[in-house]
C-alpha cells in the first residue's frame, strides 16, 4: 500500500498534459501516470482519515472512486463540455448519508497548476442554503466573530454569487455578506511547485485549513449548531 509522501511533480505534469491532450487515445497511452496520481490521492485520503474521523465521524472517508475520490472521466451526457476527462481531480469529505455532490463538505484537489484546499455549498443545494441562512440568523454574533477572527477569509480564493434581495435583516456586515450568497466555492490555492516542495508536510496544511473552515461547514449543515460548535471548540481550539 502506497504511503503518502506528497504530490509528485509528475502528477501535475500529467494534469497539464491531459488538459492539452484531452482525448481517450492519449489517456490510454498515459493511464499508468493516472494510476500513480490516483494512488497518491488515495494514500492522502488514508493518511487524513484519523483526523477527519476526529473532526467529524459522519464525513465520508472511503478512499474509493465515486466516494471521496472523484472520477477523472467526465459524464459528457449531462455536460456542455464534451471533453472526456476533467481538468481537476479531488478528494471530497461529505456527510456519508448524502451523495458526493449533494451536500456541502471539505475538499482537497489538484489542477494542472495548483492544489486547492477548501469547502463549498453548491448552486443546486437549496435546502442546505436555507439551513445556512437560518443558522446565521440564529447565531449572528457568533458567525460575525468567526469571520472577523479569520479576516473574512481574505487569504482564500472565493467564487460566489449573491442575492440582490436581503435574505435576513439586521445582520452584522460580514454575516450579511454570507447570508446573501446563493453558493460559494472557497479554497486555499497552493501553486504546484510549492505543493511538490512540501512533500508529506502538505498534510499539516490541509488539516489546519480544514480546522479553519469546519465552523463554516457546520453553519451550512448542522441542526444543533450550538452543541456542534461547542464540541468542535473543545477538541480543536486551545
Amino acid at each position: 500500500m502506497y504511503k503518502f509522501k506528497g504530490i509528485r511533480a509528475e502528477s501535475f505534469a500529467f494534469m497539464r498534459n491531459l488538459k492539452v491532450n484531452n482525448n481517450r487515445l492519449w489517456f490510454q497511452k498515459h493511464r499508468q501516470e493516472w494510476e500513480f496520481l490516483k494512488d497518491e490521492l488515495q494514500s492522502l485520503c488514508r493518511e487524513l482519515t484519523p483526523f477527519i474521523n476526529d473532526l467529524d465521524p459522519e464525513l465520508e472517508t472511503e478512499p474509493k472512486t465515486g466516494r471521496t475520490l472523484g472520477r477523472i472521466n467526465r459524464d459528457i451526457r449531462f455536460s456542455a463540455d464534451k471533453h472526456p476527462y476533467r481538468e481537476s481531480v479531488d478528494l471530497l469529505f461529505f456527510h456519508r448519508s448524502f451523495g458526493r455532490t449533494k451536500a456541502p463538505g471539505l475538499a482537497v484537489g489538484i489542477t494542472p497548476i495548483d492544489s486547492y484546499i477548501g469547502t463549498w455549498l453548491g448552486a443546486s443545494m437549496k435546502d442546505w442554503r436555507q439551513r445556512l441562512i437560518a443558522n446565521i440568523a440564529a447565531h449572528r454574533d457568533v458567525f460575525q466573530e468567526y469571520l472577523e477572527q479569520n479576516d473574512n477569509f481574505s487569504d482564500l480564493s472565493l467564487r460566489s454569487k449573491s442575492y440582490k434581495k436581503t435574505q435576513v435583516k439586521g445582520l452584522p456586515p460580514l454575516a450579511h455578506q454570507w447570508a446573501q450568497r446563493k453558493y460559494y466555492y472557497m479554497a486555499l490555492l497552493l501553486p504546484a511547485d510549492k505543493v511538490v516542495s512540501m512533500g508529506e508536510s502538505l498534510l499539516e496544511i490541509i488539516e489546519e485549513t480544514f480546522i479553519r473552515l469546519y465552523p463554516l461547514y457546520l453553519f451550512a449543515t448542522s441542526q444543533e449548531l450550538a452543541a456542534d460548535l461547542e464540541r468542535f471548540h473543545r477538541k480543536f481550539e486551545h
